[in-house]
C-alpha cells in the first residue's frame, strides 16, 4: 500500500471541502431542530433523509482523517515486519511469529521464545550460538533464532514445556513449512509454463 500523499494545494482544498462538509451537516441537523421545534414534521423527515446524503457526498473528504488509525497501525505492522514475510504459529496459546529469510528458512521471534521458556533477560545466553542459529536480520529491530538455534536452546532448556516446545517444531511449524515448500516447488512451474 502506499502512504497518504498529496500535494499543499490539494491539502488546502481538501481541507475547504472538509469544514464546508462540516458545516453543512451542523445546518442540516440545525434545521431538523427548527423544523421540529415549529411542528414541521414533513421538513424535518426531508431533512432527517437528506442528512445522511450530505454526510456520504462530503464524506470523501474525511477519509484520510477517519482512516488514519488504521493506517498507523499498518505502519506499525509493517515496521515490525521489515521486508520480509513473517507467519505466525501459536503455541499453547502464545503467538510465535516465524520470518521466512531469503532462503525460505525459518526464524523464531527470541522475545516470544524467551517468554515461553521464562528466560527472562539473561545476558549472555546466547553468546557461543553462531550467526547460523542466532541474529537480527536486516532490516528488523530484534533477534532471531533459527531452527537449529532454537533446538539447541529447547536441548538444554530445563523449563517444563521445552519437550514440548521441542515437538510444536518439528511437528507443527517445521513440516508444516516443508509442505508449503513442496506445493510451492510443484506448482511453480505449472504457473510459469
Amino acid at each position: 500500500m502506499r502512504d497518504f500523499k498529496v500535494n499543499e494545494a490539494r491539502t488546502g482544498l481538501a481541507w475547504f471541502l472538509r469544514i464546508v462538509s462540516l458545516v453543512a451537516i451542523i445546518a442540516v441537523v440545525v434545521g431538523i431542530g427548527f423544523s421540529v421545534r415549529k411542528g414541521n414534521a414533513g421538513l424535518a423527515i426531508f431533512l432527517l433523509l437528506i442528512a445522511p446524503a450530505f454526510a456520504v457526498f462530503f464524506s470523501w473528504n474525511w477519509t484520510g482523517s477517519l482512516f488514519a488509525p488504521f493506517e498507523w497501525a499498518r505502519r506499525y505492522v509493517q515496521g515490525v515486519e521489515g521486508d520480509h514475510r513473517h507467519e505466525w504459529y501459536s503455541f499453547k496459546g502464545q503467538r510465535v511469529r516465524v520470518l521466512l529469510d531469503e532462503t525460505q528458512q525459518p526464524w523464531f521471534a527470541l522475545n516470544e521464545i524467551t517468554h515461553i521458556l521464562d528466560l527472562g533477560a539473561e545476558q549472555g545466553i546466547f553468546r557461543h550460538y553462531g550467526p547460523h542459529e542466532y541474529g537480527i536480520p536486516e532490516s528488523e529491530s530484534e533477534p532471531y533464532l533459527s531452527a537449529s538455534g532454537l533446538r539447541r536452546l529447547i536441548k538444554y532448556s530445563a523449563h517444563p514445556d521445552a519437550g514440548a516446545l521441542g515437538l510444536w517444531l518439528e511437528r507443527e511449524v517445521l513440516r508444516l513449512l516443508r509442505r508449503k515448500a513442496e506445493i510451492r516447488a510443484r506448482d511453480g512451474p505449472k504457473r510459469g509454463g
